[in-house]
């Protein structure tokens, strides 16, 4: 009982209109590597760290960050600024040294909840695997999967889709390929911590795009991630196309605090 209370306070502190209490979201720099970082965060204890997509900045992230201001403590920073600098790509664990390095310059201490959409979902996912004492919980919003080229090839048009195979060939935004990625995520298995994966569920048809199937594609990977999770919610994005947190912030703001409240002691 005390559990369902406290869970109805977080969803009425979440869901409380951003114009009755004006956020008090702020920017804050770090210095990491060589180069500038720049993050935009709530007040308060370093909860849950936010990932954007590929190519995408931490502002992608601020209607959720403004649901959180005054419940959880939490952070987004551009992760991609400097890519076209280096002079090579960077391996996988280069990129999760930096991104580590980053997480603690940020103050962010081991057992924080990871929050990652689209390819930062992926991020997410690898990095709590491969640095397990780090992470407390997960919350994967739409995240990228090495099984979704093969489940969604029947949703697209054959040249998109081809297209799509090419590019994960090359090195993206952060330096790494998707390929590469997938090559990893096939062996990768996550500690049993809260994890929530949230799938959306209003693609939409056109120019030979397949929105039911591309849905069920979507559905099927995303299942995967909690197999042989205790405390797994697969929770679907009822109004969202791809960009759940643009689209559904409440939504995604609900699940960080499920799963940083229950992070510190799951039965409390």
């Amino acid at each position: 009982m005390g559990r369902f209370v406290a869970a109805l306070a977080f969803a009425a502190a979440v869901a409380t209109p951003a114009s009755a209490v004006p956020p008090q979201l702020f920017e804050r720099e770090v210095h990491v590597g060589g180069r500038s970082v720049r993050a935009l965060c709530t007040p308060g204890p370093r909860q849950a760290l936010l990932l954007h997509d590929e190519g995408a900045r931490a502002d992608e992230w601020r209607a959720v960050l403004e649901r959180l201001d005054g419940v959880v403590g939490a952070c987004a920073y551009d992760r991609s600024d400097a890519r076209e600098e280096r002079a090579s790509p960077l391996g996988w664990f280069e990129l999760m040294d930096e991104m580590r390095r980053v997480h603690t310059a940020l103050g962010f201490p081991s057992g924080y909840t990871l929050v990652g959409h689209s390819m930062g979902g992926m991020y997410a996912r690898l990095y709590a695997a491969d640095r397990p004492t780090d992470v407390g919980g997960l919350v994967l919003v739409e995240p990228a999967h090495e099984d979704m080229p093969d489940e969604a090839k029947l949703g697209m048009p054959r040249a998109a889709w081809e297209e799509w195979l090419r590019r994960r060939l090359l090195g993206n935004a952060d330096g790494v390929s998707e390929s590469d990625l997938a090559k990893r995520a096939r062996g990768t298995r996550l500690r049993d911590v809260p994890v929530t994966v949230i799938t959306a569920t209003r693609r939409h048809d056109g120019d030979g795009w397949s929105a039911r199937l591309l849905n069920e594609a979507a559905r099927r990977v995303h299942a995967s991630v909690l197999e042989g999770i205790t405390h797994g919610r697969h929770v679907p994005a009822g109004r969202s196309g791809h960009d759940v947190h643009l689209d559904e912030p409440d939504l995604v703001a609900m699940e960080i605090v499920r799963v940083v409240r229950p992070s510190r002691g799951w039965d409390e």
